[in-house]
């Protein structure tokens, strides 16, 4: 493929649903000087496949060991000088590239940037609509400290993503050093909510697993938090639910709240269960 400017990196763990979609989009993208790398991380389902079929996609094959640690594993492997890191279940308007580098690209003392505006595109899954619309407002954006753009030189000497914030390793920059990106404008892209609740499970099981609390690092405590907010759990669930209700004012959706929020909520307990007991905090 030659020299890019852009490495568009994308850890996939079975994204068979969803990467052909990703990747159709990117190849749409106005601004077309970038490589696109695929690092799977073992999937078992059949994303490498669909992914070879491509033109000019990279795949790396990496080991089960999160998003992290693909992520590096991109980057290091990256010939652009500018790293894009996106999720496989994310779309974009034509012009996100191009919008998220300019500043970048028009002074070199900003290292990176985070996007604008991120909304939901499957919203017609009411198990979606549980979960909510918009995952970063215009309004809220800078308060945002996920790099989508980051100069190569500058992630690495930072030592890219830690693997031991889990399902926040895309915060390690913000969370060890302090460092942020600055806002670019109109950069909208789409992502999905689970759509089962066997996704919602599981990914509230890796969010479970990566919670920064300091209840689940105190000693001989934390070993029995899981049972703790089982026990609570017939009066954390409602309460969550009405919460979550209020929020997106949607006072219709009640009755499948109650089911999102007990799948959430049980697969958190899964998740902190795993971290404290078997020391995982990956999908």
């Amino acid at each position: 493929m030659g020299q890019r400017i852009l490495s568009i990196i994308i850890p996939t763990y079975n994204e068979e649903k969803d990467i052909c979609t990703c990747l159709n989009s990117l190849k749409k993208q106005s601004f077309k000087d970038f490589e696109i790398i695929i690092v799977d991380d073992g999937s078992t389902d059949r994303t490498k496949e669909f992914v070879r079929k491509f033109k000019g996609v990279r795949v790396i094959e990496g080991k089960h060991k999160g998003s992290a640690f693909s992520r590096n594993l991109g980057a290091k492997q990256a010939k652009g000088s500018i790293l894009i890191f996106v999720d496989a279940d994310m779309t974009f308007d034509k012009n996100y590239l191009k919008n998220l580098v300019r500043p970048l690209l028009k002074d070199n003392k900003i290292i990176g940037t985070t996007h604008d505006y991120e909304i939901v595109k499957n919203m017609d899954n009411i198990w979606s609509k549980c979960w909510g619309k918009v995952r970063v407002s215009k309004k809220e954006s800078e308060k945002v400290k996920i790099f989508r753009a980051i100069k190569k030189d500058k992630f690495l000497e930072l030592g890219g993503f830690d693997p031991k914030y889990g399902y926040a390793d895309d915060q390690t920059l913000w969370i060890k050093h302090r460092v942020g990106p600055i806002v670019s404008e109109n950069t909208t892209c789409y992502h999905k909510n689970p759509e089962t609740l066997e996704e919602i499970y599981k990914q509230s099981r890796w969010i479970g697993a990566s919670i920064n609390n300091p209840l689940f690092e105190t000693p001989l405590l934390k070993y029995f938090s899981p049972f703790l907010l089982f026990l609570i759990s017939p009066i954390a669930i409602p309460i969550l639910s009405i919460k979550k209700i209020y929020k997106l004012k949607n006072f219709k959706i009640i009755l499948p709240m109650l089911v999102f929020m007990s799948a959430r909520y049980f697969g958190s307990i899964s998740g902190i269960s795993r971290k404290i007991y078997l020391n995982k905090n990956y999908r």
